[in-house]
C-alpha cells in the first residue's frame, strides 16, 4: 500500500483514500490495473491496425501501380493486335485485287491467244488459198521472168518487217501510209486475184513471170480486175483497213512459187 501511495499517482491517491477499507482499496485497484491493461491491449491492437492499414495503402499504390502498367501493356499489345488485323485485312484485300486482275489478265490472254489462233488459222487458209490461185494462174501464163527490178508499191515506213511472229509468219511487210494512198504495181504483169481473200481483206496478186507475184492486202477498194494486164508503176488499188487490221497500211508480199519470201531482197 505504501509502494503504491509513494507513485504519486492522483487516481491511486484518490481510491485509496475514497475506499471504506483496505480490501475495498486493493479491488478497486485491481479494477483500474485491468482497466489500464485492457486500455494498453487496445492502444497495441490500435497501433498493429494503423500499422497494417499503413502497410495495406502501400500495398495498393504497388498494386494500383502494377495493374496500371500492366493495363498500358494491354493497351499497346491491343493497338498491336487491332494494327496487325488491319493489315492483314488490307493484305487480303490487296491480295483478292491482286488475283482479280490476274484473272481478268489470264481471261484476256487467253481471248488474244485464241484470237491470234483464228487468226493464223485464217491467214494459214487464206495462204493456201493464195498459193492455189497463184499456182493455176501462173501455170496458164507466159514464165518469162520479168527484167525490170521491184519498186515500192507506196511510199512510207515499213512498221512490221517480214518473218515469224507470235508463233506465225508475217508473210510480207506493213507499210504505214494513210488511207485512200494510191497503190502502184511493184512490176508489170498479170492480175491473178483480186478480190476478198480471209485475213487479207481486199487482196490482189500481180503475176510477173518466172514463178514470181506480188501481192496488196488490206486494200479499201480495187483499181484493177482479174485477168488485166498492168504496168510497173501503175496505180492497182486504194490503201484501206479490211481483213485483220488494226489500222490503215498496206501488208506488201512477194512470192516464189507461191512461197512468200522477204519483199525487201527485191525492193
Amino acid at each position: 500500500m505504501i509502494d503504491l501511495y509513494e507513485t504519486h499517482d492522483p487516481t491511486l491517491v484518490e481510491v485509496i483514500i475514497e475506499s471504506e477499507s483496505f480490501q475495498a482499496a486493493l479491488d478497486r485497484i485491481h479494477y483500474l490495473d485491468s482497466i489500464a491493461q485492457q486500455d494498453k491491449h487496445i492502444a497495441a491492437k490500435v497501433a498493429d491496425a494503423r500499422d497494417a492499414m499503413h502497410k495495406t495503402r502501400e500495398q495498393t499504390k504497388v498494386v494500383r501501380s502494377r495493374v496500371h502498367a500492366e493495363t498500358q501493356v494491354v493497351a499497346v499489345r491491343t493497338q498491336q493486335q487491332r494494327d496487325v488485323r488491319d493489315q492483314l485485312l488490307a493484305s487480303k484485300s490487296q491480295l483478292r485485287g491482286k488475283r482479280a486482275r490476274q484473272q481478268t489478265a489470264l481471261k484476256l490472254t487467253r481471248k488474244q491467244e485464241h484470237t491470234l489462233q483464228t487468226e493464223a488459222q485464217a491467214i494459214a487458209a487464206a495462204d493456201a488459198q493464195v498459193r492455189g490461185r497463184l499456182a493455176a494462174a501462173q501455170s496458164a501464163t507466159d514464165s518469162t521472168p520479168s527484167a525490170a527490178g521491184l519498186i515500192w508499191p507506196v511510199s512510207g515506213p515499213v512498221v512490221s518487217p517480214f518473218g515469224y511472229r507470235w508463233g506465225r509468219l508475217h508473210a510480207g511487210i506493213d507499210i504505214a501510209v494513210s488511207y485512200g494512198t494510191p497503190i502502184h504495181a511493184a512490176a508489170a504483169g498479170t492480175v491473178v486475184l483480186a478480190g476478198w481473200v480471209s485475213g487479207y481483206g481486199n487482196y490482189t496478186c500481180i503475176d510477173h513471170g518466172g514463178g514470181m507475184a506480188t501481192c496488196y492486202a488490206h486494200q479499201s477498194s480495187y483499181a484493177v480486175s482479174e485477168g488485166a494486164s498492168v504496168g510497173q508503176g501503175q496505180v492497182i488499188g486504194y490503201v484501206g483497213c479490211t481483213g485483220h487490221c488494226f489500222g490503215p497500211h498496206l501488208h506488201f508480199e512477194v512470192r516464189i512459187n507461191g512461197t512468200p519470201v522477204d519483199p525487201l531482197g527485191y525492193l
